[in-house]
């Protein structure tokens, strides 16, 4: 991406949002203030619920719930079980610290957030959903969630922790991907999307800096804040997601369903092999311009089935883009011969890429500015007592018979949910 990609920045309708996001991919602020350098898998063991404050029927819960609702369940976890190391990210209304189970070692982030930040930026829908979503999935390149507790005044969520860096570091940093490592990494994130998408769920954020890498090169999708629960059809209207990728559709502020993550990986595919985004542009307006009309233009070096995979998910018409069949469509691309998507989901293929990483508290791909932080967390004062805001947020512990772990990450674009979360 050369100079033009180091200046790129990532926009949000919501200016009074700010905070700041680590280069470890866990990020806490509601809004994103950095600047830049499915067919059923067999994965799929269950369907989401409706969005908002529906109750999700127990019959159609996720099997692969029950690992979290067990590690739960064994034993009530709280702050005293962890061991505070470093912090790997910071924001508007909380932060992220690496730290270490007590009686296992192993080494997790663990999320705080503040109950009283995430009401005053409208962020309880995104916080509840994102949580509602992620206590059912357990994909190899999805984060996994583990554990969730709070206090009066804080929710806390421990998710596994991957240091081999975000995408959007390698991109910034070397410029562009060959077209082995694109295809690897868009193979595991079209394996990613498909399992959600067989759970009825919409991800509506997919961008490098939501793309963390673990030890071994593998691709984790983070940061659900924008997830949608309960899309079965072309008729949701939310306008969010990330200026770089949002589709036409979104735009014209018509209904949309599936295919908008579809036309996200499109742009995510070409930036990867080219460098930017097919249509970007310093000037949001212009670019949003530029994606509802501009002429799709490749550089010299795309190979044409790279061209033709990117042309067919960028298709401004949803009914005609790649991947509106779902995601064998995708799959069954010549762009994607060389890989056997079977062994690819097993994680039997090799990576092309392998992060340098000495252990799992290793933490030298997070930001600086982050790890000189004191790792520690304000302790609750014991009369620290919000009634309204405990109100709000008794959903969110896990109890035995209610499973309802969770996981928080930042909010990019959104506009005030004009259709009432349709």
């Amino acid at each position: 991406m050369g100079n033009e990609s180091s200046s790129r920045k990532r926009f949000s309708k919501k200016p009074s949002a700010g905070g700041s996001k680590s280069g470890s991919g866990y990020s806490v602020s509601s809004v994103s203030s950095k600047k830049a350098a499915k067919e059923a898998s067999g994965w799929a063991t269950g369907s989401a619920s409706g969005s908002g404050k529906k109750e999700r029927p127990k019959e159609k819960r996720s099997l692969v719930m029950s690992q979290v609702a067990e590690n739960s369940a064994k034993k009530k976890v709280g702050l005293d079980d962890f061991v505070l190391m470093t912090v790997v990210g910071k924001g508007s209304f909380g932060k992220v610290i690496q730290v270490k189970k007590k009686d296992s070692g192993k080494v997790y982030a663990m999320k705080v957030l503040k109950k009283e930040q995430v009401l005053k930026r409208k962020q309880f829908e995104h916080t509840m959903a994102e949580r509602r979503i992620l206590e059912e999935i357990d994909h190899p390149f999805i984060v996994s969630l583990r554990f969730a507790f709070q206090t009066t005044q804080k929710l806390y969520m421990i998710f596994d922790y991957f240091n081999g860096g975000e995408l959007f570091h390698y991109l910034s940093k070397g410029g562009r991907f060959s077209e082995e490592r694109a295809r690897f990494y868009a193979a595991e994130i079209a394996l990613g999307l498909e399992h959600v998408h067989a759970m009825n769920i919409i991800y509506r954020d997919l961008k490098p800096e939501n793309l963390l890498l673990d030890a071994d090169g593998h691709i984790r999708i983070t940061d659900f804040g924008l997830s949608k629960e309960n899309v079965t059809d072309d008729n949701v209207r939310s306008f969010c997601g990330t200026p770089e990728y949002l589709a036409p559709e979104v735009l014209k502020r018509q209904t949309y369903g599936k295919a908008v993550d579809w036309w996200s990986l499109g742009t995510l595919l070409y930036e990867m092999i080219s460098g930017l985004p097919p249509f970007y542009d310093r000037n949001r307006d212009r670019m949003y311009k530029k994606i509802l009309g501009a002429e799709l233009r490749f550089p010299s070096h795309m190979n044409p089935e790279a061209r033709s995979i990117c042309r067919g998910m960028l298709q401004r018409d949803p009914l005609q883009r790649l991947g509106y069949r779902g995601a064998q469509e995708v799959k069954s691309h010549p762009f994607f011969a060389p890989l056997d998507f079977d062994a690819l989901l097993l994680k039997k293929i090799d990576p092309p890429f392998k992060p340098v990483v000495a252990d799992s508290e290793d933490t030298r791909n997070v930001d600086k500015s982050f790890t000189s932080i004191p790792a520690a967390v304000t302790p609750t004062p014991v009369d620290g007592t919000l009634s309204k805001v405990t109100e709000d947020f008794k959903d969110f512990t896990y109890t035995a018979t209610n499973v309802l772990d969770g996981e928080s990450y930042r909010v990019s674009c959104i506009d005030d949910e004009f259709d009432n979360r349709k």
